[in-house]
């Protein structure tokens, strides 16, 4: 999920900025720091960046006069439903237990982080990704004990070093550009992505001086910290409220969807689209999906294509009657006509494939007479050498088409939504093809829902940090290996906002 963390750092109880962590260089802008959290809260921010800056010069976090405006933080933060990240002087484990019991949601850790290693390892495992690490980099070395000492450690080599002991989150801030509302360092953002791990996240600070800056930001970090520019009014709080709006709108609820593949009337799974065996009755399934919290059901009829049959409305009718959450039926749907009886059996949304294939047209007509968002066009992918190559006929015939270049027409055509299945990993419980997702979400602007894959709850949060905006499922949720709670429960740990 791409976030942007408005920043308070509080020095003697009172909000302030420094100019490249300079000390001497500082700028008062209120005494009342609630009040500025209070502003960012009715800008729609979901996370707030916290640093006590008494704690980071002398490495005591409490005996100082922002230990308890920082408590009354939290206290705000609790009742508003907003989340905190704190930092600055944290170097115990009572401390970051104090914390937390007292409503943090993540810890930063800076100058611990390179003096103790098996202690970091020890909280790196018992707190998980609610432990992130300042990489305060000056000219790429990093420093530490509030950016007055310098550890002649290069921030790449400190980045592989701490991901090898388990940290996955990392506040990057370019020291020389921090406060200087200069724009952030593209090169050094750019280098980090592609040495990062790939669960690893990066929030970018440092630099930022307009909403350009913050857009630029999210293309080369999962996240940005923005404070000079919301004090000095570079960026106003109405046109952050708004920027929040459309990236909130846009890109922030996930959504699990369960995916019925019917043959025969009865729901079946298999591996690599073969060896097909039976998963239960759609109606039942589609209850307990229902129930159990799913976001969107697809009813695919895979077998309606190769018989040259129309899909069966009757069942569809019946899955509708018992699902309150939207409905995609795809499978055997070849005209404006067959779309239109769908739609009336009860979906919300069509799945269109090999037709497509056969006419692009089709998904024009479609997105003209029902709108873009409910027409979804799926498409079975296939490695083939560098790329991939597209399949119909439920991944039975090879159509020379590069998935790539066919996603980007299908989109020109009207499609509003992608159903991207990796053939090869379809049921192997290996993973979602990633490389797919990013090439694919790296092309087109409509959502991209990932599928064929997954084996556990990680390989989820994976697809959606390399674009998808949802994630399809079969096996793990019909023989109960993953429950639907579960799996969002988990989700939101990892800060991707789910409806539970």
């Amino acid at each position: 999920m791409k976030t942007v963390i408005p920043a308070i750092d509080i020095r003697e109880g009172r909000v302030v900025r420094l100019i490249q962590g300079d000390y001497l260089k500082q700028t008062t802008y209120s005494d009342d720091p609630v009040a500025i959290l209070g502003h960012f809260i009715e800008a729609g921010a979901l996370w707030v960046h916290i640093i006590n800056l008494d704690g980071a010069l002398t490495g005591d976090y409490r005996n100082n006069a922002s230990y308890s405006k920082i408590l009354n933080l939290l206290n705000l933060s609790k009742k508003a439903g907003i989340k905190l990240q704190i930092g600055g002087g944290i170097r115990s484990v009572d401390v970051i237990d104090e914390l937390l019991i007292q409503g943090a949601d993540r810890i930063i850790l800076g100058t611990v982080a390179f003096e103790d290693n098996n202690l970091l390892e020890d909280l790196s495992k018992k707190y998980g990704r609610k432990i992130a690490i300042a990489l305060d980099s000056s000219n790429k070395t990093v420093r530490t004990k509030g950016w007055q000492y310098d550890t002649n450690l290069n921030v790449f080599d400190a980045l592989s070093k701490l991901e090898n002991v388990g940290i996955r989150d990392f506040i990057v801030t370019d020291i020389m550009r921090d406060g200087t509302s200069s724009g952030l360092n593209t090169e050094l953002y750019l280098e980090l992505r592609e040495k990062k791990n790939i669960n690893t996240r990066i929030i970018a600070s440092g630099g930022i001086s307009n909403i350009k800056d913050v857009e630029d930001a999210l293309n080369f970090s999962d996240g940005v910290i923005v404070g000079k520019a919301l004090y000095d009014g570079s960026i106003a709080i109405e046109t952050l409220s708004s920027f929040l709006d459309k990236l909130h709108g846009s890109h922030l609820v996930r959504r699990i969807i369960p995916c019925l593949d019917v043959k025969n009337g009865r729901v079946v799974k298999g591996i690599k689209f073969k060896e097909l065996r039976d998963s239960g009755d759609p109606v039942e399934l589609a209850q307990y999906y229902n129930e159990s919290g799913a976001d969107e059901l697809v009813f695919l009829d895979i077998s309606a294509t190769l018989e040259g049959r129309k899909s069966m409305l009757n069942t569809i009718r019946s899955v509708a009657e018992e699902v309150y959450i939207p409905l995609t039926v795809g499978g055997g749907i070849k005209t404006i006509e067959d779309m239109t009886a769908i739609i009336k059996a009860g979906a919300e949304k069509v799945s269109i494939n090999s037709a497509a294939i056969e006419d692009p047209n089709l998904i024009t007509k479609g997105a003209n007479k029902f709108g873009a968002q409910c027409i979804v066009v799926a498409i079975d992918a296939k490695k083939k050498g560098q790329s991939w190559e597209v399949y119909s006929h439920s991944g039975t015939k090879p159509t020379g088409l590069d998935v790539l270049e066919w996603a980007k027409l299908v989109v020109e055509k009207g499609a509003g939504e992608l159903l991207v299945t990796s053939m090869d990993r379809d049921g192997t419980s290996q993973g979602y093809d990633l490389d797919l997702i990013r090439a694919i979400t790296d092309r087109v602007s409509v959502p991209v829902i990932a599928s064929g894959g997954a084996g556990n709850k990680d390989h989820f949060i994976e697809a959606i940090n390399n674009g998808a905006e949802a994630v399809l499922a079969a096996s793990l949720f019909h023989y109960n290996l993953l429950k639907i709670k579960d799996l969002k429960d988990y989700m939101n740990t990892h800060d991707i906002l789910v409806r539970i």
